[in-house]
């Protein structure tokens, strides 16, 4: 039992440093990122990530409407549900990723394109965080366009101005519908605080 928790232990640690290199420097990461092998690595990675998406949010939630009941059993539930669908979700997706590279010209298979996907996770729960303060999760689509644009250039030996025209078309949908989401909230919170203010404002009736 010792030897399988030091095993779990060391093989989360292995997966936390892929996240912190690919931060770091991105560029090395995809050149030491083996192409071949499975995507069983990966697919643990995006399961761990997710569960980390959810948790962030929770905590976004707790800030914002404090922790009742009902959104503890949401919370327990999310934390089985939402990574087995972010599991199935990934193959989807990566899937997506293959054909826009062979589209591009890549030679590499779906299992490379996979992994690029699934080690650039981590930005998802990185604007998330952003995300707390209004319009800064824009940073985290600027920062995956970078990452797809590295690695196009680097695992799958393409020119840096096919995946300008493809991922930053990407991107700038992403952006817009972002932005549009947060104005949008922003709006409503306010319209929301001026009806109460309105009704503050309003005489109370006498009761007879």
């Amino acid at each position: 039992m010792h030897n399988l928790i030091v095993s779990a232990r060391a093989y989360v640690k292995r997966l936390a440093s892929f996240a912190l290199q690919i931060i770091i420097n991105p560029d090395e990461f995809f050149r030491s990122m083996p192409k071949t092998g499975g995507v069983q690595e990966s697919l643990v990675y995006v399961l761990l990530t997710v569960w980390l998406d959810v948790m962030l949010i929770a905590i976004e939630t707790l800030i914002k409407h404090g922790l009742g009941t009902n959104n503890l059993a949401i919370l327990l539930g999310s934390l089985i549900i939402l990574p087995l669908i972010g599991v199935i979700l990934s193959f989807f997706i990566g899937g997506v990723f293959y054909v826009a590279w062979s589209f591009m010209g890549s030679k590499e298979n779906y299992v490379t394109s996979y992994r690029c996907m699934a080690y650039m996770h981590v930005l998802v729960p990185i604007t998330i965080s952003l995300s707390f303060v209004p319009y800064l999760g824009l940073l985290g689509i600027v920062w995956w366009f970078y990452l797809m644009v590295v690695a196009t250039k680097i695992v799958h030996d393409l020119p840096i101005k096919h995946a300008l025209i493809v991922f930053g078309s990407i991107s700038a949908i992403a952006g817009l519908i972002y932005y549009i989401s947060v104005s949008s909230a922003i709006e409503t919170k306010e319209h929301l605080q001026e009806f109460s203010e309105e009704l503050q404002r309003m005489p109370s009736k006498s009761r007879w």
